[in-house]
């Protein structure tokens, strides 16, 4: 076999959301001294003798999974004779995994295959496929996210799904101005052969005209399990194409749309001379954007099958193995009720921790300084607001950074302080009190007054995301939670004021932007 490419494609994003403004840094590794990783077989009952695929994490507490296991009158393993189905665990806050069970949001199926599941990392809607069991021709299926849990899946509408070609494989991208963008397999006729990756732009809850990725991802080899990379713009996908080490190795490239750079293979360590394949990225390093861990599935060696390796893949977990980037501590798989995919974080290094605000909310015009507002509604609403931003900007410049400043803060530092409420609920497990210190801002546009009771809303809305978590809320009653909050509305001194960007309103200005925030300043463990 020809020795793959020792190429990591990761496009290291290093970025610094503060008050005043941000830089952004971009790296293409491509030693694999810099970046190389270890890859870890799951134990049972994660994996069976039949095939497991597909993982991913769905926000921060639950580990997905598509399996079909062997049939049960003991027959040959095959997609004709057995079922896949999703499969869903629940992740501890110590990362252990709980024993798995057949997906509860009723998205699985009795007559056809259920896997694939993809998740809109801004609107949190779900995406899957079902498979015939007879003709194994595969459709997407389309779940929206609701309060509590999601609606029942249809069949997803436009013109992605058709009765003559399979479409399966969804993975999910959004557009700079908040546009959904599926990325999708089918053997759909206009494509470079075998199997292509191709996208569509998602309207109103239906699929447009389906585009083909190009030559530079697409090749006339088969082209499996896209995975789109959000935060640093990079797919990463499967192919059988010449060259690799052996059967699919995983493969990327660095773009958006149909404009990509050339795909390249992943670091050695990570393909292997089997099939791998559904690789997907769960965690990524705080401060940078940097991956650090995920899945793939592969047929490798010590795979579990029944007679032949070749018909079965198993969940594999990857993670970063280079001193220089780790920030995360290994531990041992354990026995078959538990395993450890992620290890303990350490202390949070990336205070302060800005969550941004559009214009005036919560509460536009109130002169209340409280509110029942939660902070992750206000997150996803200003999220939503992308386009609006985008169509503000003037120049190419502004725009590009405006982009960012959505990708890296609003988006980005959510997450952020997602993995905070993980780290603080593990103190408070281990028998720790903890104080927060909070600071409340707002741009120059309204009084001194205003502007300072509505940056107490600002922080009484991240209080009332702190309480929608069941463990933080009880620890704010009994007092082994304190919040400190500081108000500090407008700073009039600020260098903001006196910048200029070519925004049409300054409402839509990246200072305007920055300065409305709340700042998580110091977490302190006693």
């Amino acid at each position: 076999m020809k020795k793959g490419k020792h190429i990591s494609c990761h496009l290291l994003r290093l970025t610094f959301c503060v008050s005043l403004f941000f830089t952004f840094h971009f790296s293409l590794f491509t030693s694999p001294a810099l970046a190389q990783y270890k890859v870890v077989h799951l134990e049972k009952p994660y994996n069976t003798a039949g095939s497991e695929t597909g993982a991913i994490r769905v926000g921060d507490t639950i580990l997905s999974y598509a399996s079909m296991p062997p049939s049960s009158d003991g027959g040959v393993f095959g997609f004709n004779n057995t079922v896949m189905q999703l499969y869903q665990a629940r992740i501890a806050r110590d990362g252990k995994v709980a024993r798995p069970k057949p997906n509860r949001w009723g998205l699985n199926s009795k007559k056809d295959h259920t896997g694939n599941l993809a998740v809109d990392p801004l609107s949190h809607d779900l995406y899957f496929t079902r498979g015939d069991v007879e003709t194994l021709r595969c459709d997407i299926w389309f779940a929206e996210k609701k309060k509590r849990g999601w609606e029942k899946p249809v069949r997803l509408p436009g013109a992605v799904n058709s009765k003559q070609y399979t479409a399966t494989h969804p993975t999910v991208g959004r557009l700079a101005d908040s546009t959904v963008l599926l990325y999708f397999v089918s053997d759909r006729p206009g494509g470079y052969g075998g199997t292509d990756i191709w996208y569509s732009i998602i309207r109103n809850g239906k699929a447009e005209d389906p585009v083909n990725l190009g030559p530079m991802v697409n090749s006339s080899a088969d082209e499996y399990t896209p995975f789109y990379d959000q935060r640093n713009g990079i797919l990463y996908f499967s192919s059988d194409r010449a060259g690799g080490k052996g059967g699919f190795d995983i493969y990327c490239a660095v773009g958006s749309r149909n404009t990509w750079q050339k795909a390249e293979p992943v670091c050695s360590c990570l393909n292997s001379e089997q099939n791998d394949l559904y690789f997907t990225i769960t965690d990524y390093e705080p401060s940078s954007g940097f991956p650090i861990g995920g899945y793939l599935s592969s047929n490798r060696q010590d795979s579990y099958f029944l007679s032949d390796s070749m018909c079965c893949n198993d969940l594999y977990r990857w993670e970063l193995d280079s001193s220089e980037f780790r920030v995360r501590n290994s531990e041992s798989t354990e026995a078959n009720d538990t395993i450890t995919p992620n290890s303990e974080l350490r202390t949070p290094n990336f205070f302060p921790l800005a969550l941004y605000f559009h214009n005036d909310e919560p509460d536009p015009r109130s002169r209340d300084s409280v509110t029942e507002a939660d902070y992750a509604d206000c997150q996803l609403s200003y999220a939503l607001r992308r386009s609006e931003y985008m169509r503000q900007q003037t120049n190419a410049e502004d725009s590009l950074r405006m982009q960012q400043f959505f990708d890296s803060c609003v988006v980005g530092n959510f997450d952020r302080v997602q993995q905070l409420f993980d780290y603080i609920e593990a103190a408070l497990d281990n028998n720790k009190r903890v104080v927060l210190t909070i600071s409340g801002h707002a741009s120059p546009v309204f009084t001194d007054d205003y502007n300072r009771i509505l940056s107490a809303r600002r922080i009484g809305s991240f209080i009332n995301m702190v309480r929608a978590r069941r463990e933080l809320c009880d620890a704010l009653a009994d007092g082994r939670l304190r919040i400190v909050q500081q108000p500090k509305g407008a700073d009039n001194h600020s260098p903001l004021i006196t910048h200029h960007s070519s925004q049409n309103s300054p409402v839509y200005s990246l200072p305007a932007a920055l300065a409305r925030r709340i700042e998580i300043l110091s977490c302190e463990i006693f």
